[in-house]
């Protein structure tokens, strides 16, 4: 029976920091604006071809490519905004000299950060994946929202949490809230898909980095016209060596939850200093 009033009780206290956490997000205006950016961006490719008397594309499926191609990004900036400051804020601003102290586990308050910061961050991915299949049903016709659609929807959920388990860990192991944000923002951005660009060069298989495996985001969706340079700023686009679904679902998978284990690890560990 303890045991079981243990589990309930950490529940309780995790829902509880997940709610602050979200409301502390709005407060700040974060969910405002990655959600401004998250509509904004999808709409322009449906508002600017008619502006400029361009047709569309030939298939919805085609269209979602192209609709698509900055949702590593999109990713991306959500992950670094809502992430960076999870675990080195507490310690870099001193709050968690009065948040530590309360009547519950530090786990909960870690575990209720990390999971605040994910559902942002998918909640800006839904809002991007809901405006291209509005725009799609508004050109093509919504039977034309396609499995392949739906599947690249899961793909970034996926890659979501491995980019937010991934700066989840660097906010773990910063002192400074703007050094884990970003460390977090250009190891994805830019550090990853410049690696994979000179590894493959060489003929060498990436499949170890995850932006790598995000390529598959929009590859699912069969419309490149050359494989791996579909998936923009910071995806798999600048490697010419197109990922393996399962073999890429399986790396974000451990990323995600490999880098959570360790961020969750190390915030425990970690010491209020002064």
């Amino acid at each position: 029976m303890s045991f079981k009033n243990d589990v309930s009780s950490d529940m309780n206290h995790v829902f509880l920091n997940v709610a602050f956490e979200m409301k502390k997000h709005w407060k700040k205006n974060r969910i405002l604006i990655v959600s401004l950016l998250a509509i904004a961006l999808p709409l322009l490719f449906y508002a600017v071809p008619p502006m400029l008397g361009s047709d569309y594309a030939e298939t919805a499926n085609q269209f979602a490519s192209s609709n698509l191609g900055f949702i590593t990004l999109m990713i991306i900036i959500s992950a670094a905004m809502f992430t960076g400051d999870s675990i080195s804020g507490e310690f870099e601003n001193r709050t968690g000299l009065i948040l530590f102290p309360t009547p519950q586990r530090q786990n909960s308050i870690f575990v209720g950060k990390y999971i605040a910061s994910l559902l942002a961050t998918w909640l800006a991915v839904g809002w991007y994946y809901l405006v291209t299949m509005l725009a799609i049903g508004q050109i093509y016709g919504f039977d034309q929202v396609s499995m392949e659609f739906c599947q690249s929807f899961l793909l970034a959920l996926l890659y979501s949490a491995s980019a937010v388990s991934l700066i989840y860990f660097f906010s773990a192991v910063m002192k400074r809230s703007i050094s884990s944000t970003l460390l977090g923002f250009f190891a994805l951005m830019m550090i990853m898909p410049i690696v994979s660009l000179v590894l493959s060069l060489g003929d060498v298989d990436t499949w170890f980095l995850v932006t790598h495996s995000a390529g598959l985001i929009t590859d699912v969706l069969g419309t490149s016209g050359v494989s791996g340079f579909s998936s923009g700023p910071g995806g798999g686009g600048l490697s010419s060596i197109s990922p393996d679904f399962y073999e890429g679902v399986w790396v974000m998978t451990a990323y995600a939850i490999g880098f959570f284990a360790a961020g969750l690890s190390v915030a425990n560990r970690k010491k209020m200093e002064g």
